[in-house]
């Protein structure tokens, strides 16, 4: 029998959450209809809520919905801890236990994919992590992905500890492996200043 001065809070606080159902229905694998392949590795997931999010996904489906329908999806490009911690993603909206390397690695997925709140949420974190020795390595990933607001915050972080990044060892081999990028960077200093 129902408790008539029981809150709605209360019995919502009875029930999951719908993200939570959505990670049931991930982890339990219930009804999948496509197998997401890694090298090493095999996911089952759904094809309605890997398109949801990834409107590369959506249009590689749409094309196999048109010309031979397939049950699997290669992504053995990724590690299989990127495509697990994506998948989770996908059907979670959550990041659990995210370090920078896998954060990065992860940037990397939703840029190839188009999974734009996961490269938000990764940005994010990498810009909350960010540190004068990471520096050029963000400052490289966002170039090279064209994601001009990640590389104008870096830029704007580099231009803030300029004196401590430019002289270190991180910056030299930097500046060596990415000439043109680092004079860009160095001469951007300083037309600001």
């Amino acid at each position: 029998k129902e408790n008539a001065t029981e809150t709605y809070e209360e019995k919502l606080s009875r029930h999951p959450e719908v993200l939570d159902d959505f990670r049931s229905v991930y982890q339990g694998k219930i009804f999948s209809n496509i197998i997401v392949k890694t090298k090493d590795a095999t996911f089952h997931a759904h094809k309605s809520v890997l398109c949801a999010s990834s409107s590369a996904l959506k249009e590689a489906f749409t094309k196999d919905l048109r010309d031979k329908p397939s049950d699997t999806l290669k992504m053995e490009d990724l590690e299989d801890d990127t495509v697990s911690r994506l998948l989770l993603f996908l059907y979670t909206d959550s990041l659990e236990d995210i370090e920078w390397d896998t954060a990065i690695k992860l940037y990397h997925a939703a840029n190839v994919y188009k999974i734009h709140r996961l490269k938000i949420k990764c940005s994010c974190l990498l810009l909350e992590n960010l540190g004068t020795s990471k520096a050029s390595d963000l400052l490289l990933l966002a170039h090279q992905r064209s994601d001009v607001k990640l590389k104008s915050v870096v830029e704007d972080f580099i231009f803030l500890h300029d004196e401590e990044i430019f002289g270190s060892d991180e910056w030299i081999a930097f500046s060596k492996a990415n000439l043109l990028l680092a004079n860009e960077t160095m001469c951007l200093k300083y037309r600001k200043s």
